[in-house]
C-alpha cells in the first residue's frame, strides 16, 4: 500500500466519521457517549469511528446505521460523496 493509498483511506474514514456524527446529531443525540450507551456500543470505539481514527467493518457500520434507521445506500448518498 502506498502513502497515497493510506491518505485516501484516512480521508474516507474521516468522511464516514463526519457522516456518523451528522446522523447522531440529527437523531437528537448531543454526545457520542449518550448515543453509545443507549445503543449498547463501546463508547471509546464509537468515538474513534466518529473521529475517523479507527477502521470500521461493514458489519459494525450496518449495526450502527440500524440504530438510525438508515441503509448503506442512504449513508453513502450524494451528501457523502460531496463531502470533503
Amino acid at each position: 500500500m502506498t502513502n497515497k493509498d493510506l491518505l485516501t483511506n484516512e480521508k474516507e474514514l474521516k468522511k464516514i466519521g463526519l457522516r456518523l456524527k451528522s446522523l447522531r446529531k440529527s437523531a437528537g443525540y448531543t454526545s457520542p457517549d449518550k448515543f453509545s450507551y443507549e445503543n449498547n456500543l463501546n463508547r471509546s470505539q464509537y468515538g474513534k469511528y466518529e473521529a475517523g481514527s479507527a477502521n470500521i467493518t461493514i458489519g459494525t457500520l450496518i449495526g450502527i446505521l440500524n440504530c438510525f434507521g438508515v441503509s448503506l445506500s442512504e449513508f453513502f448518498n450524494e451528501e457523502y460523496n460531496n463531502s470533503k
